[in-house]
Order: structure tokens, then C-alpha cells, then sequence
């Protein structure tokens, strides 16, 4: 059971393969850039939860679309270090095939839009065992519940190897001498992940012992609370009889007790902490009459953290019209976020846009939602005299996404989505300069008359004609208010003059950097 998200991918995997990405596009996004500043936003989004002390042994994550259980799998994630572990055991439930046992992998690496994780093939080889662990043909390649937490750990470990394993029908011997072989792997160096949601609740997936979910909210965090509670305790015994005696529809309900098996044995003093917990149902527009709880554990051999689980879905505030604009420093930060975008994902380079989130995250809270613009220009004045200076922009009037998202999302589409241009190329980047637009909120006007050349972009609407113009347009062509709006008349597909009945106006402000600016050095520390 997947809970909400989109529909089964399908992916095969011959042996010694690469194994593709099935969910890219879908569950997470498939774009380099959008994925990496997405994994990075959550995140920050999760920066409330608990920070346990030292480092964890194992992490207990969702596997739902990010969407809807990302800032809950970002919790746990946000924990981890770069290089802090060079290997990482991923186990996770078989969605799409039964087997008995436990499901290894033979491809030689897997793939994520933010490049290829090897797979530790030692690992994988010492853990087979005849019935107990082996290859099982077809199991891997379709499964999302492995796949959807490795673009979390690519941002946040950096290289590591991989050590896929589904569970399938195991009883407590399996568990048991699964957990021996797995013990093995710690060295110190290897983290232990454990994919599974937790209670799926309602008609779509045949459990509703509380009646119907709208009314059952409390009763299902009761239940859910009792199974982390035993997860929390590491009470291997209580958690099988809590499955049997509830017929819990834990997903990963297998997988789940051979890590309480496991650390028995490599951690018996484990100490947990709970991070987050919040169900579909919880989250702000999704409609169903279904439900699928999240929760993420971190476990860890020092006792203690700091901070109190989220229990609800983080909300992130619109910029509003009274708010501080942006600082200069946090401006041209944007301006080195749009470039780094436009690196990863038109010459492959990610490292440029990591430097930029990361410096752009450093102390500071989420950032609000904002509207924003990114335009694209030729430098060389041959080129410019050819074509003409602009090779791109777009962005959005309304606040859609978080401030450093909306840069990202607007850069790409700038380069990729004009349809005014052809898509830029790796080639041309050298010859183009970033410039970011930041937005203040958009208000209606009673006439044009109020347009101020030069402090206001406008926003003018007749019918279903709409179009737009940045501030710093008409003070770089050098027109009057009519001229400009002569000029956003016929960018509405209007004739011009057609502005002076019947149009209506919305203004706003905008802060431009640009890219000469940005270079100049890095955020100050506060």
C-alpha cells in the first residue's frame, strides 16, 4: 500500500544494470535542480524536530510521495551529516510482488535524477543465504518504498553505497537470522534505514475498525501511538502481537521488526526519538476519505535530544504586504541559486546550486512563499544586435512556492519554457547573465493614472486578455505610462490604445539583482 501519490511505476532491472528511476517526475521531482532545492526545502521545513544527540544507528522513514510525507522522511534526514556514512542499508516492503524472504538486488547501481548511487555488491553478496535472502527476479525494478528515500540521502550524505533489500513474507526466525546477518554490516561507517508508513486507514484499503476516517482521527493516532511506542521500547515480542492482535496495516510492519531485531543486537541500549507524526488526512487541501499515517524515528546509541516532535504538517506563510523586503545578501544569493539551477540541469553539475541553498539556509527560517521572476540576457553585444538582449523570462504574479523554490522552478523556466524562444542550451550559459525579480505582493489600482514608471510592475487584465510587465521594463526602453501600456496592451494580444476602456490594473514592486552583484560574496553568518 502506498498511500496517496501517483500511480504504480513500472521499471525493470536486468542484472548488472543501472536500475532507472520509476518515480522521477511523479512522487519526486524529476528535474536535478527542482529535486535537490525540494530535498533541501523540506528540510528546512522539519528544522523544528527534535535534534537527537550524536549520531543515529538506524532511521525509521515514510515512503509516500513527497508531497505527502516528505517533511516527515525530512526530519529524519536532516539529522545526517555529509560523509557521515559511506554506506547505507535501505529495506523496505515489496509493494508489487509476494516472495518469501527477503528480496536482494543484482543490478549494479541505481539512479536518481541527482546521479548514480553505486551498490555495495560485497554487502549484498553477504547477506545472501539459501531461502532466507536472495535475488528475486522482477521484485526490484517496480518498487517504490527504497527508491523515494534515496534522492533525501544523495543531499544529504553525498556519495555512498547502496545496500537494497525488500521484505516479503518472513516469520520471526526469518527476522532473526536476517538481523544476524545484517549486524555484520555495522562498522561504524553504515546507516540502517527502515522505509515503512504506518496505519492505512479507510475503504481503499479495507480497514476501518474505528468506522469511518473522518470521525476516527483520534482513535487512529491511539493505535499509531501504541505501535511507535513499541518501536520506541525496541519490543520486538510486543510489536509481532500488536500487528497480529490489531491487524495493523503497517506496510512495512516486517522490515520494522528486523530493525528491532537488529538493534538488539548492535545497539541494545538504542534510545529513540520520535521526530515527527502526522497523517495524509492532516494536510492542508488533500480531500479523501482515506487516510495513511507518517511517522520518522531516529535511533542512537547517545540518550537525549532536543526539541519536541512536530505533529503536524509544517505551514509555510505568504510574504505579505507589510513584510521586510529582502536583504541585499539573501538578493544575490537567489541570484547564484537561479545560475546554480541552470547547471544542474543543463550541464549536469549540481554542486553550484548546493553551495547556494546551503549558504542561502544557514541560519535563517523557511522562507516565505514569493513571487518571483528570472530573465535571461546575452552579454555579447554582436548577439545582442542580432537577436536581440532577452533569451528568457518567466516566473509567476501569485506567491506559489517558497522564495529559493520559486527562483529554481522560474530559472528553468526562463531557459526551458518561454515559448517565445528556443530552449537554451549548455553551450550558450557562458553568454548569458541571471537577473531575479522579487515581488512584492500584486494590488488592484482604480486607474492607471496611478502607474508610477520606474517603482511599479502592472498587471493589466481585460476579459481573458492578462499580461505583465517587470518594473525595470519601461525605465530600460525608456516610455511614458501610455507607451508602456500601449506595449502590454499588444503583449495581451489587444490592440494598442485598447488599455484606455475597460482594462483593469494591479500594481507592485519589485527587487532586481543582478548577477555581477551576486558574485561578490557569501551571506553573513547570523
Amino acid at each position: 500500500m502506498t498511500g496517496p501519490g501517483g500511480g504504480t511505476p513500472v521499471a525493470t532491472t536486468p542484472a548488472g544494470t543501472v536500475r532507472p528511476p520509476a518515480l522521477a517526475g511523479s512522487w519526486y521531482p524529476g528535474s536535478s535542480a527542482l529535486l535537490l532545492a525540494t530535498a533541501r526545502n523540506l528540510m528546512r521545513q522539519a528544522s523544528a524536530a527534535p535534534m537527537p544527540y550524536g549520531r543515529p544507528v538506524a532511521l525509521a522513514v515514510p515512503h509516500a510521495g513527497w508531497v505527502y510525507s516528505g517533511a516527515v522522511a525530512a526530519a529524519a534526514f536532516r539529522i545526517l551529516k555529509p560523509g557521515s556514512f559511506t554506506r547505507v542499508v535501505v529495506m523496505a516492503p515489496s509493494h508489487h510482488m509476494p516472495f518469501a524472504g527477503y528480496a536482494l538486488e543484482d543490478a549494479a547501481a541505481y539512479r536518481t535524477p541527482l546521479g548514480e548511487i553505486p551498490l555495495a555488491r560485497a554487502a549484498l553478496r553477504d547477506l545472501e543465504a539459501p531461502s532466507l535472502a536472495r535475488v528475486v527476479p522482477g521484485a526490484t525494478g517496480p518498487e517504490h518504498a527504497v527508491e523515494i528515500e534515496l534522492p533525501f540521502l544523495q543531499a544529504a550524505l553525498g556519495p555512498f553505497t547502496l545496500v537494497p533489500i525488500l521484505a516479503g513474507r518472513v516469520d520471526a526466525a526469518d527476522e532473526k537470522a536476517f538481523a544476524e546477518k545484517l549486524a555484520r554490516l555495522d562498522d561504524g561507517k553504515t546507516l540502517f534505514v527502515f522505509s515503512s508508513d504506518l496505519t492505512h486507514y479507510g475503504p481503499r484499503f479495507g480497514y476501518m475498525p474505528f468506522g469511518p476516517t473522518a470521525g476516527a482521527r483520534a482513535r487512529i493516532r491511539e493505535l499509531d501511538d501504541s505501535a511507535i511506542g513499541l518501536l520506541r521500547r525496541l519490543d520486538a515480542e510486543g510489536w509481532r502481537s500488536f500487528v497480529r492482535e490489531k491487524e495493523a496495516t503497517i506496510c512495512g510492519e516486517a522490515g520494522l521488526v528486523t530493525m528491532l531485531e537488529l538493534l538488539r543486537r548492535i545497539a541494545p541500549a538504542a534510545k529513540a526519538t520520535l521526530l515527527a507524526h502526522w497523517a495524509s488526512g492532516e494536510i492542508p487541501g488533500v480531500l479523501d476519505d482515506s487516510s495513511v499515517d507518517y511517522a520518522s524515528l531516529s535511533f542512537a546509541r547517545e540518550e537525549g535530544s532536543v526539541g519536541e516532535p512536530i505533529n503536524a504538517p509544517p505551514r509555510i506563510a505568504a510574504v505579505a504586504a507589510g513584510d521586510p523586503p529582502v536583504t541585499e545578501a539573501v538578493g544575490h544569493a537567489l541570484v547564484r541559486v537561479a545560475r546554480g539551477a541552470l547547471d544542474a540541469d543543463l550541464r549536469g553539475d549540481t554542486a553550484p546550486l548546493d553551495a547556494a541553498l546551503r549558504e542561502l539556509a544557514e541560519g535563517r527560517a523557511s522562507l516565505p512563499l514569493q513571487a518571483v521572476f528570472v530573465t535571461l540576457k546575452r552579454k555579447d553585444p554582436a548577439a545582442i544586435m542580432r537577436l536581440g538582449e532577452l533569451r528568457g523570462c518567466i516566473g509567476q504574479v501569485v506567491p506559489t512556492y517558497p522564495l529559493e523554490l520559486a527562483v529554481v522552478k522560474s530559472a528553468l523556466d526562463a531557459a526551458l519554457g518561454d515559448p517565445r524562444f528556443s530552449e537554451v542550451k549548455a553551450r550558450e550559459l557562458p553568454g548569458l547573465s541571471v537577473e531575479v525579480t522579487v515581488l512584492s505582493p500584486i494590488v488592484p489600482i482604480g486607474s492607471w493614472k496611478e502607474i508610477r514608471i520606474g517603482t511599479h510592475g502592472i498587471v493589466l487584465e481585460k476579459g481573458a486578455h492578462r499580461a505583465l510587465f517587470l518594473p525595470q521594463v519601461a525605465p530600460e526602453q525608456g516610455w511614458t505610462v501610455e507607451e508602456t501600456l500601449d506595449a502590454l496592451a499588444e503583449k495581451a494580444g489587444l490592440s494598442r490604445g485598447d488599455w484606455r476602456s475597460d482594462a483593469t490594473f494591479s500594481v507592485f514592486t519589485g527587487q532586481v539583482f543582478h548577477e555581477e552583484a551576486a558574485g561578490a560574496g557569501p551571506l553573513p553568518k547570523r
